[in-house]
């Protein structure tokens, strides 16, 4: 059986990290922007993992020195692949790069998906963390978000982790829904924390106006929450959680004591990772860039021996990457040591950014203390807004 309770301080992380886009689901929730492909068709599953497996090889074989401490497989619902397909990726990737001793490999999972084999199998294959999307314990609003699963299935799948002897899993919920209620929130929070998770997830409600949700609100047969109430809703996780000892350690995300998601850390940290797959990004050397979200053309072009789409997002140098990591350091709750993003940078962040600041201290928002720059609670909620201003 994996070790499923590997978990490491913030301070302690030091390798890449790798991401395994998996597209394919059930049924394309009615929320959903990511690229996936609803429907599950064998043939395309098996070769899509013969691409992967090759993309894999060439990538091992192009950065050689590359130490993983996480490896990612999100979705989609990586879940729908079976023991064998995953135990295939998880071997390729300690073939052809250096997994360090106790890296976090997690899988994201939907809980119509999950059954005491596929556990074992994920366990088999060395999958050690577990992201459940629960969204929500309650019927109609997972009829509401187009979710494949009902509560009962979310009770039962958790029931089977524990029996299992898993810790280390997390919970996805979403807040903000059309017509949800405080109390229906903090009901949701509730029945999450009796779980017994060691992290949860919780996301504002945030849509396209290409999605099905998007396209009802856009022509009002939803009415959206307005700010307040939203506001209301993500302070009430906040109390809640803190009082029951969970630590809030970066804007969407809550754990118990040293169990912070040490993949996403390598995002938030401005540090490089790869990222595999039909839609993946991957960040390396001042570039992000991103394999195209083309399933025919990604599987395709691997099998046949030909150079896969990707293309180029942004590359980065000097003052740009200062930025992103000022940007994407702000997200996390402890903000950002000044000291060493100026050793790092070359940027006094506090001299350099004084006016933005200022303003935004003096609105409650922002806050300089033993020598780091973080939001306070109240801009955590409105950081889309102070940030956007250190962009420009």
């Amino acid at each position: 059986m994996a070790i499923k309770n590997a978990k490491l301080k913030i301070k302690d992380c030091n390798g890449m990290g790798m991401y395994i886009h998996i597209p394919f689901c059930i049924k394309k929730c009615r929320y959903c922007d990511f690229y996936s492909l609803p429907g599950k068709n064998e043939s395309d599953l098996d070769n899509y993992v013969r691409a992967l497996l090759k993309e894999i090889r060439i990538r091992g074989e192009q950065m050689p020195a590359v130490q993983l401490e996480s490896i990612y497989l999100g979705g989609g619902t990586p879940s729908m692949l079976d023991g064998r397909q995953l135990g295939s990726i998880i071997r390729a990737c300690g073939d052809n790069f250096t997994i360090i001793p106790g890296a976090e490999i997690s899988m994201e999972a939907n809980p119509a998906t999950l059954d005491k084999a596929k556990l074992a199998a994920m366990e088999a294959a060395g999958i050690n963390r577990l992201s459940l999307g629960v969204q929500s314990f309650f019927d109609d609003e997972l009829a509401l978000m187009g979710r494949v699963h009902d509560a009962a299935a979310v009770r039962e799948t958790v029931e089977l982790i524990h029996s299992r002897g898993w810790e280390n899993f997390n919970l996805d919920l979403i807040y903000g829904l059309p017509g949800q209620s405080l109390k229906r929130w903090w009901q949701n929070l509730k029945q999450a924390l009796d779980c017994k998770p060691c992290h949860l997830s919780l996301y504002l409600l945030q849509l396209e106006e290409h999605t099905p949700m998007g396209k009802d609100a856009a022509q009002g047969r939803l009415q959206m929450l307005d700010e307040d109430e939203e506001w209301r809703m993500y302070n009430l996780a906040m109390e809640y959680l803190a009082e029951r000892g969970f630590v809030h350690y970066e804007i969407s995300n809550f754990c118990r004591p040293g169990w912070e998601c040490r993949h996403n850390l390598v995002y938030w940290q401005g540090r490089e990772y790869l990222g595999l797959g039909a839609g993946a990004v991957s960040f390396v050397a001042g570039s992000r860039y991103m394999n195209q979200p083309d399933f025919k053309g990604y599987t395709g072009a691997l099998i046949s021996g030909e150079q896969w789409p990707i293309k180029e997002l942004e590359r980065m140098e000097g003052r740009e990457l200062m930025i992103d990591a000022l940007i994407l350091g702000l997200r996390l709750c402890e903000g950002i040591d000044l000291a060493h993003f100026q050793q790092r940078f070359g940027v006094d962040i506090s001299s350099e950014y004084k006016g933005i600041i200022v303003q935004y201290m003096n609105r409650g928002l922002l806050n300089i203390e033993n020598g780091r720059l973080s939001f306070t609670k109240a801009g955590y909620f409105l950081s889309n807004q102070v940030l956007s201003q250190f962009m420009d």
